[in-house]
């Protein structure tokens, strides 16, 4: 539903047409009042349809030298940089879920050639996180 609103900032009068959107971005669903009364009435609008799926990016195919994530969670963060040399056994990055941190440890020594993920990325079990070459 659209209202006519006036505002000012910093001293300047704007009109401006507000919309009310839901929270997930789209426009409300209005409902028609009782003789233009202003009043709601108990009819509802017609639902809005679902948004469509939006297709999950596909995490990469590991190789030999990538570094995957045990888990699905949330990356805490990335010890390790590019350019940076890794022994075997060495933590590498950090994998929280359900609240519970799970440190990742190198399973080979070697440069770190590329990171795969940034910290506040979700994760799923598998997904690349780095390359160690």
């Amino acid at each position: 539903m659209q209202k006519k609103l006036r505002i000012t900032v910093e001293g300047k009068v704007y009109d401006v047409l507000v919309e009310e959107l839901t929270e997930n971005g789209y426009a409300a669903p209005t409902y028609p009042s009782i003789a233009g009364t202003g009043v709601p009435s108990l009819v509802a609008a017609s639902p809005m349809a679902a948004p469509p799926p939006v297709a999950a990016a596909a995490p990469a195919v590991a190789g030999a030298g990538d570094e995957i994530s045990p888990l699905a969670g949330m990356v805490e963060s990335i010890l390790v940089s590019v350019g940076q040399t890794v022994a075997d056994g060495d933590k590498i990055a950090v994998i929280e879920a359900m609240k519970m941190k799970t440190p990742v440890h190198a399973h080979r020594g070697g440069t770190v050639t590329a990171i795969a993920v940034t910290p506040g990325q979700a994760v799923d079990a598998g997904h690349v996180l780095l390359s160690i070459g």
